[in-house]
């Protein structure tokens, strides 16, 4: 009889001392595996920020396990839920580009939730609570929290993640749920301030003291405000003005079937500010985007008509009429005809919609057009704006296009064969009755700006060719600048350059330069230097280098240097001779190299301040290096061939992104970014 009672004191003393200790060991080991299943379900939205659908898996309530002469509790369970939504906010972030018309600085809300999971322990003292808030996931106890990690800011990028579901249930079995891509941020927009710094507010239980400890190393954030609140806090960063930032927003659903996004907003991508002939065909392309700025797939969008008496046919490529859906990307072509026949230059434009889910009208784009007369394949060239035309080269006094008032005639005063016209400090027309200006000696064309509607050609082996606008602009649309076998090309303006769709040929053993203060437009232009080792150069120094779609080659050093940016779309360049190089600068905007074509003997470097776009570019050097730099942003696109013989090297300050790309040198790519996917 002793001896069992001493075997049931020893049970009973097991049963109140070492069970409890036990049953708390397992609850720990498994808030442990719960805390790795956690970071398993990060890892899926961060899928689903990247398109990406996938299931997580929780093991909500704990087992306690069965033994011998002792009792142990029934399983334990868990709560899984998401909050009520609560609203974020951006305030102050500016856009470049056409997403400008969007994001202006204005503030923009958006609702999200938080996913909390909460295992029902019984031992373990301090009950714990799984929590991500989007932006940031960690272990929430009564006295703190433990494991924070935080995505809001790193360097200058900045992240936001929405969370969207419907999930409130307990239960103690594992639990599987979807995680699904509602709105997936594939790609940062660029942003700075207006003069007001850029503010993010976000809803966090996170504590203030844990978000200073996230956010104490990063050199961007300029303040920290923190505000309480009864079911949520606030947390307002603001961060350093004057900079560049990438902004990406998604939105991810929890156990949710994945509805489309509304459309927000719609951008032209392609085919502004266009000049079509009389019974041409012109492409416009529109991307339509939701509050996140990302593409919205099968959004209704619907093309006006034009305004004018003379206005072109407006229908959807696809469907044939003026309504469709936009593609998988968000973005939908539109194919606008010309009229066969028009007076003079026609200002026409029009406009595409998108529709809500219920049928009204969200956001419109406008596209302008200009129908200028002449056949389409033999148009009128160099006609720039509608101008009087007297006969004869004139100085246009007060800028107005017509020769009247104080406009006088300007006669050629070269001597020994030379053409000079000089306005002065008057703007310099030649109109299209002088017709082509032709010499075997120096051609000069000067004024305080100039519109050129005629045809230049040098034809002597020491003939120059100088078109000098002064402090003003230079327009020549269309017209053809040709030294046969001559001296230099210089092409100069103080202000704007205008050579959309001219052809500037240099088939001498010289240089060609455009140059300009203000932006260059050379889209659909053709740029060509014949000749061995010269150089061909087009620079803004203080504005933006559009060259869409237009040819430029040269035998020699080819640079395009744009300070606000360089848009190359659709262009060719080529330099293919004695190592010569291909260079692309810009000092304080971004690179457009979509669809691009660019053949180097030498060198091709690329070097910008914001961000470089590659989608579907072709870019090799024959003999020697590729070389992309970005200084404060990413290098992007779809898609892109690169490749030299010799070495790549493409480096970016926040990420690089070359999914579905070929990179190709003589050993292994350089690829250098904090964020490289390829």
């Amino acid at each position: 009889m002793l001896a069992f009672a001493l075997v049931v004191s020893l049970v009973a003393m097991v049963q109140v001392s070492a069970v409890p200790a036990w049953n708390q060991q397992t609850e720990f080991e498994h808030l442990t595996a719960a805390e790795t299943d956690f970071a398993a379900f990060d890892e899926s939205v961060a899928k689903a920020v990247d398109g990406r659908q996938t299931r997580a898996t929780l093991d909500a309530g704990v087992d306690y396990p069965t033994r011998a002469l002792f009792v142990s509790p029934a399983a334990g369970s868990g709560s899984l839920r998401t909050t009520d939504p609560a609203t974020a906010r951006i305030s102050g972030a500016v856009a470049t580009g056409e997403t400008g018309t969007y994001w202006d600085g204005s503030e923009h809300a958006f609702d999200t939730q938080q996913f909390v999971y909460r295992p029902d322990y019984r031992y373990l003292q301090s009950e714990p609570s799984l929590v991500h808030e989007g932006t940031a996931q960690y272990t929430a106890y009564g006295g703190g929290e433990v494991g924070a990690t935080q995505s809001l800011v790193d360097g200058t990028k900045v992240s936001l993640v929405f969370l969207e579901g419907d999930i409130d249930t307990a239960t103690g079995e594992a639990t599987t749920f979807s995680v699904v891509p509602l709105s997936a941020g594939t790609d940062y927009i660029t942003v700075t301030d207006a003069g007001t710094p850029i503010s993010i507010s976000v809803p966090t239980r996170l504590s203030e003291d844990t978000w200073r400890d996230l956010l104490a190393d990063e050199p961007n954030v300029r303040s920290i405000a923190y505000a309480t609140g009864a079911d949520y806090n606030t947390l307002t960063v603001e961060l350093a003005p004057g900079k560049t930032y990438d902004l990406r927003l998604s939105r991810v659903g929890i156990d949710t079937p994945g509805a489309l996004q509304e459309p927000a907003y719609i951008v032209d991508v392609e085919g502004d500010n266009a000049v079509v002939p009389p019974g041409a065909t012109h492409r416009a392309v529109v991307e339509v985007r939701d509050a996140q700025n990302n593409p919205v797939p099968n959004a209704v969008v619907k093309a006006s008509p034009g305004l004018t008496a003379e206005s072109g046919r407006i229908v959807a490529r696809d469907t044939g009429t003026i309504s469709t859906v936009t593609d998988g990307d968000g973005r939908a072509t539109f194919v606008y005809t010309a009229t066969s026949s028009v007076d003079g230059v026609v200002s026409d434009e029009f406009d595409v919609v998108v529709e809500d889910s219920a049928g009204a009208n969200v956001d419109r784009v406008t596209f302008d057009v200009q129908l200028r007369e002449g056949g389409v394949t033999d148009p009128l060239r160099g006609l720039v704006a509608a101008i009087g035309d007297p006969g004869f080269v004139y100085a246009d006094v007060d800028g107005n296009g017509e020769f009247d008032g104080a406009d006088y005639r300007v006669n050629n005063t070269g001597t020994g064969g030379d053409i000079v016209y000089d306005a002065g400090s008057d703007r310099l027309v030649v109109p299209p009755s002088v017709r082509t200006i032709v010499s075997d000696e120096d051609i000069t064309l000067a004024g305080d700006g100039v519109s050129l509607h005629v045809d230049v050609v040098a034809t002597g082996s020491n003939s120059r060719i100088d078109i000098d606008a002064g402090s003003g602009s230079l327009a020549a649309v269309g017209v053809s600048v040709t030294s046969v076998s001559g001296k230099n090309i210089d092409v100069t303006a103080g202000d704007e350059i205008d050579l959309s769709g001219a052809s500037v040929t240099q088939g001498s053993n010289a240089d060609l330069t455009i140059e300009a203060g203000g932006d260059i437009d050379l889209d659909n232009a053709g740029v060509t230097l014949t000749q061995d080792r010269n150089l061909l150069a087009v620079t803004s120094t203080n504005g933006f280098v559009s060259a869409r779609s237009a040819d430029i080659s040269g035998k020699g050093d080819v640079r395009i240097d744009g300070a606000d940016g360089v848009d190359l779309a659709g262009a060719g360049l080529s330099g293919v001779k004695d190592n010569a190089d291909l260079e692309i600068d810009s000092a304080r905007g971004g690179v457009n190299l979509n669809g691009v074509v660019m053949l180097g003997d030498g060198d091709i470097l690329v070097d910008a301040e914001g961000n470089i776009f590659v989608v579907g570019a072709n870019i090799a050097s024959a003999k020697t290096d590729v070389e992309i730099t970005s200084d404060s942003g990413m290098v992007s696109g779809r898609e892109a061939a690169i490749s030299a013989e010799d070495d790549v090297v493409i480096t970016a300050a926040t990420r690089i992104y070359l999914p579905d790309s070929a990179i190709e040198d003589e050993d292994s790519p350089e690829l250098n970014a904090p964020d490289v996917e390829v």
